[in-house]
């Protein structure tokens, strides 16, 4: 398929915690399959590490970050009840890189209907959880050209 014309088809956001957390999703500089995905402090534009925290949505429900998706699919070894979300290749297939953003800003799994939920600020690991409507599990997807919030 064409990457060129799908990536014309993304949409450039950073997904940002709930403002009562100040947490952004970030890659922490981690770039390889199966890096584990983490929460830091919302960085502003102009300082090092800002683009560790730059995804892109796409058409086909992927967040995405470089070339890897933002991918559910391994169990944490640690905690076998949470899935731990981490990098992974782009399939294009959906299922366990496929996520949806519903209108109570929870960032939904498709395959398993768990939201992606922010950890502790000392633990700083993202992971599923059953959906509980908390503010760990909110998130807001920013414009990082304007920084003005969208509406999916």
């Amino acid at each position: 398929h064409n990457r060129s014309y799908e990536r014309k088809q993304w949409y450039q956001r950073r997904v940002r915690g709930n403002n009562k957390i100040g947490q952004c999703v970030d890659t922490l500089g981690k770039r390889r399959a199966n890096d584990t995905v983490s929460h830091y402090r919302c960085l502003p534009k102009r300082e090092p590490g800002y683009t560790n925290q730059v995804w892109m949505y796409s058409k086909r429900y992927e967040i995405i970050s470089l070339e890897n998706c933002l991918d559910a699919s391994v169990p944490d070894p640690n905690d076998k009840s949470y899935k731990r979300v981490s990098l992974w290749p782009c399939h294009g297939l959906g299922g366990n890189q496929k996520w949806h953003y519903s209108a109570t800003q929870q960032v939904i799994h498709s395959e398993s209907q768990l939201c992606l939920s922010v950890g502790d600020p000392g633990k700083p690991k993202l992971f599923l959880d059953k959906c509980d409507g908390s503010a760990h599990q909110m998130f807001t997807f920013t414009n990082i050209y304007s920084q003005d919030d969208f509406d999916f």
